[in-house]
């Protein structure tokens, strides 16, 4: 049975780049989303960009938290506000190319036994793939992607080993980057969402990894297709560098959080002496754009999270949610964001 439409709840967040997030929500209801049943988030913004907000998606659920509280945190504000049997975790710079597509991502969910996560094929601004499915990383996994020998394997072997995929078959899959993400609303509560130790990234591959162990599967949509444009909000608060470094920083934590010691030091090893040979051949290249982001990426690898790394998440914020009627309520939240319950 498809989720029907009272049923299904989209979270879309946004961080003061109002014009993506517009379009992105008319997208999706243009591809048959009630308004009613997004939700939009909107972490930390300006007064003018909540006031647009305000009016032109005036038939959304809006949510304003008073500081920018992070990707995570946000989407689990956003799915709890309005409960629902599935939840479309949706980018603001994501949006529907192909019609049809979310009654595409449903049907998947639906229709195939034991699928709790499907995502849909990624497209760049140019219409070109954007590699989106991904292997959890593994000892062996990180090896062939440290080597490079990742770029060599055949189509057929993946995407088990690396992103090399052509991603030209539904089917499932380990992992993908959550750009568009549909979750089942008993995963989604079972995992207790996406989880809040880091500000930004990694979430998304952590929630399928989790999901994996729980026995659910993770399904890639080929016949569902949006175009998302990458970076918007991360590359107006960091250098390409400082993204790097964080990106490097979550996916390491991941990986200490879903192997072993042993394993977990293997896989991290691999992939530090993969990124040291690239900051080098990249500035024998004199490519300093892409030696910089390899070296922020290597030293995010050999970090761990501390009490520095979460310190953007306090203190906990002012909520504010505006509902279709018109009801308003405000709410101020009693405990750290990551804390937060429904």
């Amino acid at each position: 049975m498809l989720i029907a439409p009272e049923e299904l709840t989209v979270v879309v967040v946004d961080w003061n780049l109002p014009e993506l997030t517009v379009r992105c929500v008319r997208s999706l209801v243009e591809d048959g989303v009630p308004a009613h049943r997004i939700v939009v988030v909107e972490n930390g913004p300006t007064d003018a960009n909540w006031t647009r907000i305000a009016s032109e998606l005036a038939d959304c659920v809006l949510v304003r938290v008073d500081a920018n509280v992070g990707f995570a945190v946000a989407n689990n504000i956003g799915a709890r506000t309005l409960p629902g049997r599935a939840y479309l975790l949706v980018n603001n710079d994501a949006f529907v190319h192909r019609a049809g597509s979310v009654a595409v991502l449903e049907h998947w969910l639906t229709r195939r036994s034991g699928v709790g996560i499907v995502v849909p094929r990624l497209l760049n601004e140019d219409l070109t793939l954007q590699s989106s499915v991904a292997p959890f990383t593994v000892p062996m996994v990180a090896l062939a992607r440290a080597s490079g020998l990742s770029r060599l394997v055949p189509n057929r072997w993946q995407p088990r080993v690396s992103t090399h995929w052509d991603h030209a078959s539904s089917r499932a899959v380990e992992a993908a980057i959550g750009a568009v993400m549909l979750v089942a609303g008993e995963v989604w509560d079972d995992l207790d969402g996406f989880v809040e130790s880091g500000f930004m990234y990694a979430e998304d591959l952590d929630l399928c990894w989790r999901a994996g162990k729980e026995g659910w599967k993770t399904w890639f949509a080929a016949d569902a297709e949006f175009v998302h444009l990458g970076g918007t909000s991360a590359d107006r608060r960091w250098t390409t560098a400082e993204r790097s470094e964080r990106v490097g920083l979550a996916e390491a934590e991941m990986i200490r959080g879903h192997l072993g010691p042993l394993r977990a030091a293997a896989a991290l090893a691999f992939i530090r002496v993969g990124l040291a040979a690239r900051v080098a051949y990249f500035r024998a290249k004199q490519n300093e754009h892409a030696a910089e982001s390899c070296r922020g990426f290597l030293l995010g690898m050999k970090k761990e999270l501390d009490g520095s790394a979460t310190s953007e998440l306090a203190p906990a914020p002012a909520i504010q949610v505006v509902r279709p009627s018109a009801e308003s309520t405000d709410a101020r939240v009693s405990q750290a964001p990551r804390d937060m319950k429904a």
